[in-house]
Formats: C-alpha cells, sequence, structure tokens
C-alpha cells in the first residue's frame, strides 16, 4: 500500500489552514516601562507645611507623574534644617528621592559637597552616596566615597578620604595636609 505525495501535502495544507485560523492575533497597546504618563508639569513646586516649623520645599524645572513615582529635572530641594539639594535628574519614590547628574548639597554656613548621584531620605533625612564626592568647608576640602550624613544629627560618615584642611586664626593662615 503506496500513499501518494499528492495527499500527503494536501493534508499537510489543511491542517496549517485550520491551525492559522485557529489562532486569533489580538492587538494590544504597548507599555512603557517607566509606566504610564498621568501629569506633566512646567516650573513645579511641592510644600510639605507644618504648623510651627519651618516648610521642606521641592521644586523643579519640569516634572512627569508616572504611576509610583515622579520624574524631575533641575531638582532644587530646600530642607527645614537649612540644607539645600540641588540636581539635574530626579525620581521622588517612596520617600526616597534619587538624584543624579550634577548634584549639589548646601548647607546655610557654607558646607558644601558636589557628587554624581545621592540618595535621600525624606523621612529619616539620610543623604548617602556610594560615589566619589568632594566636601568643600571654609577653603578646605574633603574627597572620599560613601558618604552618609544624617541632616537632622548633622552626623556625617565617608571612607576612603584625602583631606585639605586650612585652619584659620585672627592673625595668620597655616594649613595642615
Amino acid at each position: 500500500m503506496a500513499i501518494r505525495i499528492e495527499y500527503l501535502l494536501v493534508l499537510m495544507l489543511i491542517i496549517l489552514l485550520l491551525s492559522i485560523l485557529g489562532i486569533n492575533p489580538k492587538s494590544q497597546i504597548a507599555k512603557s516601562s517607566k509606566g504610564d504618563k498621568e501629569v506633566e508639569f512646567q516650573n513645579f513646586s511641592l510644600y510639605d507645611i507644618k504648623k510651627d516649623d519651618p516648610s521642606q520645599v521641592i521644586s523643579a524645572l519640569k516634572m512627569i507623574k508616572y504611576e509610583n513615582y515622579l520624574d524631575m529635572e533641575s531638582i532644587d530641594l530646600r530642607d527645614e534644617s537649612g540644607y539645600r539639594l540641588l540636581s539635574k535628574k530626579a525620581i521622588y519614590e517612596d520617600d526616597f528621592v534619587y538624584m543624579d547628574r550634577g548634584v549639589n548639597v548646601l548647607r546655610d554656613d557654607g558646607l558644601k559637597f558636589s557628587t554624581k548621584s545621592l540618595n535621600y531620605n525624606v523621612k529619616t533625612k539620610d543623604i548617602k552616596t556610594l560615589k566619589p564626592f568632594m566636601l568643600e568647608f571654609n577653603s578646605s576640602i574633603i574627597q572620599g566615597e560613601n558618604l552618609a550624613l544624617n541632616m537632622e544629627s548633622k552626623n556625617i560618615s565617608a571612607d576612603n578620604i584625602e583631606a585639605k584642611i586650612f585652619f584659620v586664626e585672627a592673625s595668620k593662615n597655616t594649613s595642615l595636609e
């Protein structure tokens, strides 16, 4: 008993047509990995106002609200304890502000440090960065890594510190290296 090749090809063609007709493709809207944009603001400011306490202010040149976080450009965060955090790019998510590109932290008494990125916890007032940083205070320059700063207690810790510290006296200037 021999099966003719034509019958086999016709049978395979029927199976192929039935499988194609049985598949019902559906179009779905592609979703961004960031999520869906909900709202976009220009020259945005957010105030945390407390009774009998100074307020915390977050300002941004541009802010986009996604489902779970805020994406901000040119951020200026002013804390009630006299700190000011500046960055070109930041994400605010779950009580944390993740800052990238050109981050500067300034304090009213002249303390300034710069780094590439940092994480700021809004609730505990902790600043942490794993990137190298440079701290400037009264002509003194301190460089290091793994900076941790609590803005309420003003405790600072870091690793791999290199410092050039200048002591300023009333009559003459001396330096320690």
